[in-house]
């Protein structure tokens, strides 16, 4: 078995021969079963006494902070046209659209929630496989739930875990250290379609065989390129809802009997052949299943934007706490990135000091680090668009300047590190260095953090505090729950 963190490592300076990556021979894929039967034996076989309890801790964390972070997004663009389609065009009342008494088809509910869950830029984040797994997890699920019923705690808990723990695989096994951006692919919504079907095909009871299936028709319809990243798209945020709305419709359909490709993944035109040029690890895919789950070195984010942009907003934010006990002003700001969010997130310097939406802001390093020099802290309330033209953080943005050094760069996947320097008018320099991000399983937040982050989620999204008693009652004790609907109902 190899050690993954080495691996992506090593992955990084070598994606350009995919032999030397541990890539899959031409033509060994089709003398064996596809490695979708193993991933669907995997998601019906392993119970919630058979999970380590490393695991189903990260996934209760995970639940946690993904309805936090969905119900202060409840009223978001994107998530506002879905409410009001969905109002319009209607249908059976299956599932809970959550932060609302609105009732819709299992699909369109994960639809909404997933939009949701991530449309702020706060959802949790897998850094080696860049990928965002609480928004294809938690809206699929709880909407089957919702519609099937008699799903216990533990039931739901153990299915997320396993969804969670097939997503992360498919994202590092794929152009194994190569980020899915820079090939072209949004992962969180690409790979999505797979681990919502497989999800939703094990609440719903489904066999083995229609399990695969609904896996090959999430897969028909898989898609989502980062297109929507560059131009600040809404559809970036829509994207995870895209992915769910189909896995949900997908288990459905098998159910009936409708049949999907059954080389899902290995297949001469199937997942890896076609989306990542049969360049993939099935080491990385299919190594200790059942045994290791890589979705346990989960982060969490502590800032509502890019987790690009965090390792630059922890050094800013610690620049500002000294700044504030001098009382110093400053003339000059001066941000180091490694390549890929310099490029990304940083660059053309003029866009990122102005940021014309919140898409934009949101993958902004110039804007969180202006927010946070700014105001001493970074919120969800630097990014709407009455923020966007304060001109104390305008004025704090055009001091900037960006640079580019790839000795920042993260073998392993995931941020970079980031240098923010500031000049004082007094001529002194300020340096600070972070190497890795605030929420990241080497430098976590603390339970106080945690809890102020889902408090400050519920009270931007306005919920009212017998909702909230509620909620975080239900959530402490969602292992004992008979029927998940109960929380369901709570985040009604």
């Amino acid at each position: 078995m190899l050690d993954r963190r080495l691996f992506l490592g090593s992955a990084l300076s070598l994606a350009a021969a995919p032999s030397a990556l541990g890539a899959e021979p031409p033509g060994l894929a089709g003398k064996r079963e596809d490695a979708i039967v193993p991933l669907a034996e995997h998601m019906l076989s392993v119970r919630y006494e058979d999970l380590p309890a490393a695991a189903l801790a990260t996934t209760r964390a995970q639940l946690h902070d993904a309805l936090g972070v969905a119900l202060a997004g409840r009223h978001e663009e994107g998530v506002r046209q879905l409410l009001e389609l969905g109002r319009e065009v209607g249908g059976a009342g299956e599932s809970v659209v959550w932060g609302s008494p609105l009732r819709l088809p299992s699909h369109d509910a994960a639809r909404i929630n997933a939009v949701m869950t991530h449309s702020l830029e706060y959802d949790d984040t897998y850094g080696p496989g860049f990928i965002h797994p609480s928004a294809i997890t938690f809206p699929a699920a709880l909407a089957v739930a919702d519609m099937v019923g008699g799903i216990s705690g533990q039931e739901l808990l153990a299915a997320a875990t396993l969804a969670n723990d097939i997503a992360c695989r498919l994202a590092i096994a794929g152009q194994p250290g190569v980020d899915g951006f820079a090939i072209g692919w949004h992962n969180t919504t690409l790979i999505g379609y797979v681990s919502s079907a497989l999800l939703a095909g094990r609440l719903m009871g489904l066999d083995r065989e229609r399990l695969i299936h609904a896996a090959g028709i999430a897969a028909h319809q898989a898609a989502g390129n980062a297109q929507s990243h560059i131009d600040s798209a809404l559809t970036k945020r829509m994207g995870p809802g895209f992915a769910s709305a189909a896995g949900v419709m997908a288990a459905r359909l098998a159910a009936l009997g409708v049949t999907g490709p059954r080389g899902v993944l290995e297949g001469a035109k199937g997942w890896f052949a076609q989306y990542h040029k049969g360049n993939y690890s099935r080491d990385l895919l299919l190594g200790g299943l059942g045994r290791e789950f890589p979705g346990a070195a989960m982060s969490f984010k502590p800032w509502p934007s890019c987790r690009g942009s965090h390792t630059s907003a922890d050094a800013a934010l610690q620049i500002a706490n000294e700044l504030r006990s001098r009382k110093a002003g400053i003339e000059r700001i001066v941000i180091r990135n490694g390549p890929a969010e310099w490029s990304f997130l940083s660059a053309p310097i003029e866009r990122k000091r102005r940021p014309a939406t919140t898409v934009e802001a949101q993958f902004s390093v110039p804007w969180v680090v202006a927010a946070a020099l700014t105001d001493g802290k970074v919120a969800i309330a630097h990014f709407t668009p009455a923020a966007l033209e304060r001109a104390d953080i305008r004025a704090m943005a055009d001091l900037i300047e960006t640079v580019q050094d790839d000795s920042l760069a993260n073998p392993a996947g995931g941020p970079g590190q980031a240098v923010v320097e500031v000049t004082t008018r007094g001529g002194e320099v300020i340096r600070r260095k972070v190497d890795a991000a605030k929420g990241d399983p080497s430098a976590p937040m603390s339970a106080a953090e945690i809890i102020a982050k889902f408090e400050d989620c519920l009270d931007y999204g306005g919920i009212e505090p017998a909702q909230r008693a509620k909620l975080r009652a239900l959530l402490e004790g969602v292992d004992g729950l008979a029927d998940v609907r109960r929380l369901t109902k709570a985040l009604a």
